[in-house]
């Protein structure tokens, strides 16, 4: 194998990716078909493969899928060197069974850090998008105080929003409070939803439940940006009429580029490869998926 790379691209930030990795890119579209001999010849030229955010977005694409799964059943498999987010545990065997080593992007401390920050940002630009309220003055409630609800609560907080935080942990809500937040355990939930116009959640459990829901005003809007199924009972806010915006993926909707080089930089790291763009012979096929 080669020092080739193959991005798998699912949204723009593994569009934009390339363009902070060193290597001649080539832009290909798996939607528009190329011949699984073509494929084939990249994978067998490659010596890092770049899966998408989830990994199980591969899975949308069936023949690539199955594709892989072919490959890696083979032993020059071993020489890959995979790269992704949030690996299923399928996934994870697969690779293992075929001794191949991958890096799970979203457990390295500093891409997690760095994401939450621009998740919160998003998150921002989703209640304008969605809320008819400014965000300065208004009572939010923020569910869950792990990396992405502290960056939210602060964010928001230094507009002028004024933010309940809900969590479970005795610890989280004490940092909440220390950082200038109320904070009270989820079963405060529905005292809570009284008078808030917006409820952010990032847990990935059923915590936003009717008893909350049924609080809420008409016009009130919910921003879930935990994994599916999220974190809010679908059902019983349709027959309250309060919209439910899952809001999947923010980083790689918004801030695109700066997204794609938080990535860059934690696989550049990895494999000590140096900062910026080299003239290196390799090349990075970009595929679209």
């Amino acid at each position: 194998m080669t020092g080739n790379t193959v991005v798998f691209v699912t949204d723009r930030r593994q569009e934009h990716l390339a363009e902070y990795l060193p290597g001649k890119v080539r832009p290909l579209d798996w939607r528009r078909g190329f011949e699984k001999k073509e494929a084939l010849k990249i994978l067998e030229n490659s010596s890092q493969l770049i899966f998408p955010i989830p990994v199980t977005k591969i899975e949308g694409c069936h023949e690539l899928n199955k594709l892989l799964k072919e490959e890696l059943t083979k032993e020059k498999a071993a020489d890959w060197k995979v790269y992704g987010g949030v690996f299923s545990p399928e996934w994870k065997q697969r690779l293992e069974d075929a001794g191949v080593e991958y890096w799970d992007l979203m457990e390295d401390a500093t891409v997690v850090h760095r994401n939450a920050y621009i998740t919160a940002e998003a998150v921002v630009a989703e209640i304008l998008k969605y809320s008819a309220y400014s965000i300065r003055g208004q009572k939010m409630i923020v569910c869950g105080y792990g990396k992405c609800g502290r960056e939210i609560a602060n964010l928001l907080s230094t507009m002028g929003a004024k933010i309940t935080v809900l969590a479970r942990s005795v610890e989280a809500r004490r940092l909440a409070r220390t950082e200038g937040h109320e904070a009270v355990d989820f079963a405060y939930g529905p005292d809570e939803a009284y008078g808030a116009r917006t409820i952010i959640n990032t847990v990935p459990a059923l915590v936003i439940r009717e008893p909350v829901i049924r609080e809420m005003h008409p016009d009130a809007v919910i921003i879930d940006i935990a994994s599916r199924p999220g974190g809010t009972d679908v059902m019983a806010a349709e027959a309250y009429g309060i919209k439910v915006v899952a809001a999947l993926g923010l980083p790689g909707i918004y801030t695109t580029k700066s997204s794609a080089k938080v990535l860059a930089d934690a696989i550049l790291e990895h494999t000590k490869s140096g900062q910026g763009r080299k003239e290196e012979k390799s090349w990075i096929f970009q595929i679209a998926i």
